[in-house]
């Protein structure tokens, strides 16, 4: 009797013991939940902050247009927490939804590793100014990302028109990323201009400066085209001829023909074509 009760009780403790360790072994599925949910809860406050600060940017274009004075420390401060948040991995999958109610838009390129989000500033008149913020992701998954504005080296550029892009092209450079960008802007009302720009990404360090069109004997970093609106003329038809358009199928891109004349600059009719090849257009 005494040895069926010492068996019976090593069975009991036995089973208890395997239980016990099987639930050490059990991975904590909690804490990960967990994780999950406070990187979930970090974008999401992230993108509320942002949100109030995209609020009080455009809302700074009414006393623009009441008196006059820019509070561009508005816009400033909302590029900046931008730039910040988009330099976060976590961030890179996030569409920032909420921000579309302030006409803030993304871009994404053909390759899905770089992407732009852009809006028309609010103290832009008829010479528009459009905020273009870059985020790229590297093949190791780094993410950076900067304002296009910060670019341009030449400060004497600072305040000129930026253009509203349309496309984004990977044109398969190594080491560094090469990537043309093509858009539209306009100088005045009247004044409707097409323009694509080169974005070089070397050790995820950007660059707009680096020469990417060979014309005759120039190199330039950008193709541009404006021409003046004439009356009675179409402001939409103008800029679609404005436009440079790149094929990526034969890797060309055609750009129009504009002649300066006593009564501005007219589109001739006539379109050139560039190929890419050796590195560069030409």
């Amino acid at each position: 009797m005494k040895t069926s009760g010492i068996l019976y009780f090593s069975v009991i403790f036995l089973l208890f013991s395997c239980g016990a360790k099987h639930d050490e072994r059990q991975p904590d599925k909690t804490s990960n939940t967990d994780t999950v949910e406070e990187k979930v809860d970090a974008i999401s406050v992230e993108v509320g902050s942002l949100e109030k600060l995209a609020a009080n940017m455009v809302a700074s274009r009414e006393s623009y247009l009441n008196d006059g004075k820019t509070e561009a420390e508005a816009e400033e401060a909302f590029i900046k927490a931008f730039v910040d948040s988009l330099k976060q991995p976590k961030t890179f999958k996030t569409d920032f939804a909420n921000l579309k109610k302030y006409e803030i838009n993304v871009l994404n390129a053909d390759d899905h590793k770089l992407r732009v989000f852009y809006w028309l500033s609010p103290y832009s008149g008829t010479m528009w100014h459009v905020q273009n913020i870059i985020q790229y992701q590297d093949e190791n998954n780094i993410v950076t990302a900067a304002s296009f504005n910060q670019l341009y080296e030449d400060k004497d550029d600072e305040g000129s028109p930026t253009p509203f892009f349309g496309h984004i092209y990977n044109l398969n450079t190594s080491p560094q990323k090469t990537y043309l960008l093509t858009g539209y802007g306009q100088m005045s009302g009247t004044e409707p201009y097409g323009v694509s720009h080169t974005l070089v990404i070397d050790h995820s360090k950007f660059s707009i400066n680096k020469p990417l069109f060979k014309l005759e004997k120039t190199l330039k970093t950008q193709l541009f085209a404006s021409a003046d609106l004439k009356e009675g003329q179409s402001k939409e038809k103008l800029r679609a001829q404005l436009a440079m358009i790149y094929n990526p199928q034969d890797k060309t891109i055609s750009y129009p023909e504009v002649n300066e004349t006593k009564n501005g600059s007219v589109f001739s009719g006539k379109r050139n074509v560039l190929t890419f090849r050796d590195g560069m257009f030409k």
